[in-house]
């Protein structure tokens, strides 16, 4: 019944988009015109002119004769129905300029609503970056050569002129990137951001609205309005307050990234452990000709030694081997259901959510570094290198 409901909604909402279009509304009378001048050519000319033996020629001309194409393979000889041929020449020459108008109108209208930020993204498995600062561009930096290589869009949801998105979106022509306008923290502008269907979404401390300082309860509230939409969307948030990464937590975020959580360490090496700093920032900032990278298992070693892998990278790709990533990937509720939604699942689901509880599990990334020689790799991991860029 619901669904029922639900579908007959879908049909008035189509039904009455398609009574406010002036596209629909031209076609349809560019439809009843070319249908009601066939039926009279054909009526008035059939008796006398062969070529208008049947309905399909009478419709034919009609077509042609209000494209104002001329090809005069068929023509009227009867007063009668020559009278209908100049009424239909210039409903033609009307109604197909108001065609040409309307279309051009609606070229014009999306794409200037694409420039503000204000049409909705039909990008799916891509990375959205909710919130803008100084930082942005160097997160663009740290995704292209994985959105390049797996074809990801990047869509910008923030509150930042135009003028300055355009900017960015230029600076980057071999990125596909959108900008969408608008309160990341608004579902609605999280739906034309089609958050429903990215792969990741990074949460910045949000500087793009000059009347609202960067505030971590923004970035908390942006997590949960992700979630809320779809939970399986990996959410990296950047907060500013390291006692707000419990809240973080609670919000369900996948990662959090803590402002100077480092820098003490950095700062104290520099003092006592020169080189290491520098160290850090070449591979972190990968513009000294390393980076760090993720790279697949070759077939051909799984299960050998963590030792003979860490040779077949520098002899293969004179990369250096250094750790081991384990990826778990994370399910909930609904991926356990069956797509037959029985009564059983509808009880399971009554039940946990009246306990208060939940069945899903979160993405799990554990990580060794330098592990032991002897520690035997799968095909399943990912290999941590520093390699040549």
């Amino acid at each position: 019944m619901l669904l029922r409901r639900s579908t007959i909604g879908r049909l008035r909402i189509f039904a009455y988009k398609m009574r406010r279009s002036q596209l629909i509304k031209v076609l349809a009378a560019i439809f009843f015109v070319a249908i009601l001048a066939a039926f009279g050519v054909t009526l008035l000319e059939s008796q006398t002119n062969a070529q208008f033996k049947n309905l399909s020629n009478g419709l034919w001309w009609a077509v042609v004769t209000m494209a104002t194409v001329g090809y005069g393979d068929i023509v009227p000889v009867t007063p009668a129905g020559r009278l209908v041929a100049a009424i239909v020449i210039m409903s033609g020459v009307t109604l197909f300029s108001v065609f040409t108008a309307a279309v051009s109108s609606r070229v014009i209208t999306n794409r200037l609503k694409e420039g503000k930020g204000l049409s909705k993204t039909s990008a799916k498995n891509h990375i959205a970056i909710l919130g803008w600062n100084p930082t942005g561009e160097n997160i663009i930096e740290a995704i292209r050569d994985e959105a390049i290589r797996e074809n990801r869009s990047i869509v910008l949801v923030n509150r930042m002129n135009p003028d300055d998105a355009a900017q960015v979106i230029s600076k980057y022509r071999d990125l596909h990137i959108q900008f969408v306008y608008g309160d990341f923290g608004d579902e609605a502008v999280l739906g034309r951001a089609n958050i429903k269907s990215a792969y990741a979404a990074v949460i910045l401390p949000d500087e793009s609205d000059g009347s609202k300082p960067k505030s971590d309860e923004r970035t908390i509230l942006g997590t949960l309005s992700v979630k809320a939409i779809e939970p399986r969307v990996k959410v990296i948030a950047h907060i500013i307050d390291p006692l707000n990464e419990a809240h973080m937590r609670r919000a369900n975020a996948d990662q959090v990234v803590v402002s100077d959580r480092y820098s003490g360490y950095l700062l104290g090496a520099h003092v006592v452990a020169p080189g290491i700093p520098e160290l850090v920032d070449i591979l972190l900032k990968g513009n000294r000709g390393v980076r760090l990278a993720r790279r697949k298992i070759p077939h051909v070693m799984s299960g050998k030694a963590f030792a003979e892998l860490a040779s077949h990278f520098k002899r293969e790709n004179d990369a250096m081997l250094i750790g081991i990533i384990k990826e778990e990937a994370g399910f909930k509720l609904d991926d356990i259901l069956s797509d037959d939604y029985t009564s059983i699942d509808h009880f399971i689901r009554v039940k946990l959510e009246a306990a208060g509880k939940g069945l899903s599990k979160k993405s799990r990334v554990d990580v060794e570094i330098n592990p032991p020689a002897d520690y035997k790799v799968s095909d399943k991991d990912i290999a941590v290198v520093i390699e040549r860029v």
